[in-house]
């Protein structure tokens, strides 16, 4: 298992790098690889963990499609938005509960 403080460091890095590359690409979507960070941490420290991770890939996700103004100004932007949120929320809580039954 990682060490905690590692894995909010490694994750910090990994969605600041993600959410940069995500505000230069603009229009393409690298949701895939936000989910794949969100897994990948939920997986080898916690459910806790991958809550935080939630907030890290969001603030990421709104502020890459703030500065690249896509759809800054209507409520596509708020409703994707809460998409984001409820979706990371959910692949977290069931990447949790897999690990929690695979190691009974």
């Amino acid at each position: 298992m990682f060490d905690h403080v590692k894995a909010l460091i490694v994750t910090t890095l990994v969605v600041s790098v993600l959410g940069y590359i995500d505000y230069i690409t603009g229009e393409i979507s690298l949701d895939i690889l936000y989910i794949l960070c969100l897994c990948a941490v939920t997986w080898y420290t916690s459910t806790a963990f991958g809550m935080l991770c939630v907030v890290e890939l969001v603030g990421a996700k709104v502020t890459a499609d703030y500065y690249d103004k896509i759809k800054v100004g209507s409520h596509l932007y708020e409703w994707s938005t809460v998409n984001y949120i409820l979706i990371y929320i959910v692949i977290t809580l069931l990447i949790g509960k897999v690990r929690q039954l695979l190691t009974r």
